[in-house]
């Protein structure tokens, strides 16, 4: 029985970054996408992602072969790690060394003074060229709208890409740059700027999707944001904890914080609002700008679904791609999103 009001949409997806923790997206896909009723499936307005969030929604957002979850899950199939015969302590490692389809260590040891990144992610590159539509994500009129994110390293600044923008229209480049997380991977460059993973400077890409939500029509709005990182944990008392609860702060989503503010921001358009109507006949101030500020500020608040993946002592979870442990966090997933959609009614 659900305990709150199911929302009636549109509806969102936001994915954040994570390395292997990316798993447990796809088991929280399994439950929202082969979940949702059959003659009407879950079909976001918008899905936006940020690292491995970023490859994951570029799969469910533009899949070759029409089926976002299938192509979410070849792409784990892909990526996974077969430890047999060695033991599990040696196989939640075993990507240190490369992953044929996502990472290789570099081999042009000579030039190791002008190194930026451990590995090369030409794997990658290939990995999703073979299950993203390109010709669709180029397209600014397909659906859903797909938004990434990634740092600009010159400029000091995050930077959203769009699926809708006509001007720059959506590539492999862009989702490359959105998971070029350093100093693992290379740097990308996109004419003229270069990037690294979205996850150093926003982990949670709330605000552009907002933007996208307030100008569909429907008053229920929903994004239901997908937590790698959970913001409570338990208080460090060693060094090796201490690193794990950094990490996990650094990456943490901020969503209540956004929330606070964009509550703040209603507060003012509704002050310009009540300005607007108590304006006498032949006033000065001109009611035509008035009712541009109010609507520019104004953002309809959304329900927000948070499905968080539960605190881990394992410190190997962040890059560990062994088919078992892919498997693992994906089922964390699954259960993860089943008990945060029952809770709205979903």
């Amino acid at each position: 029985m659900s305990t709150k009001h199911a929302p009636a949409g549109p509806f969102a997806l936001v994915l954040q970054g994570g390395g292997a923790l990316g798993a447990y997206e796809l088991g929280a896909a399994r439950r929202v996408y082969a979940g949702a009723d059959k003659a009407k499936p879950f079909t976001p307005d918008v899905i936006a992602g940020v690292s491995i969030g970023a490859i994951s929604a570029a799969l469910l957002a533009r899949p070759k072969h029409g089926d976002p979850l299938a192509a979410l899950e070849a792409f784990w199939r892909e990526v996974a790690l077969i430890g047999w015969p060695f033991p599990p302590i040696v196989t939640k490692f075993a990507a240190v060394f490369g992953n044929p389809h996502f990472f290789m260590p570099r081999t042009d040891y000579f030039d190791f003074a002008n190194w930026t990144s451990l590995y090369d992610n030409a794997p990658l590159r290939r990995t999703i060229d073979k299950l993203v539509d390109m010709r669709a994500l180029a397209d600014p009129a397909a659906r859903p709208r797909l938004i990434l994110s990634a740092t600009d390293i010159g400029g000091g600044q995050i930077e959203y890409f769009d699926s809708a923008s006509k001007n720059a229209p959506l590539s492999l480049e862009h989702i490359m740059a959105s998971a070029s997380l350093p100093p693992f991977f290379p740097m990308t460059r996109i004419d003229n700027r270069t990037y690294w993973d979205g996850g150093l400077f926003d982990n949670t890409p709330l605000g552009p999707v907002l933007d996208a939500l307030n100008e569909l029509p429907g008053e229920e709005r929903c994004v239901i944001v997908v937590n790698l990182f959970p913001n409570a944990a338990p208080v460090p008392f060693n060094m090796r904890e201490v690193g794990r609860r950094m990490l996990n702060l650094l990456f943490a989503n901020r969503t209540r914080q956004d929330l606070k503010l964009l509550k703040r921001f209603n507060e003012v358009a509704a002050l310009v609002w009540a300005l607007e109507q108590s304006l006498p006949a032949g006033s000065s101030i001109a009611r035509e700008e008035l009712d541009v500020l109010r609507r520019r500020g104004y953002i309809r608040v959304p329900h927000v679904i948070e499905i968080t993946r539960q605190s881990s002592a394992d410190e190997s979870e962040a890059y560990d791609f062994s088919r078992e442990g892919i498997e693992a966090r994906a089922d964390q997933g699954w259960r993860g999103a089943d008990e945060a959609l029952a809770a709205h009614g979903l």
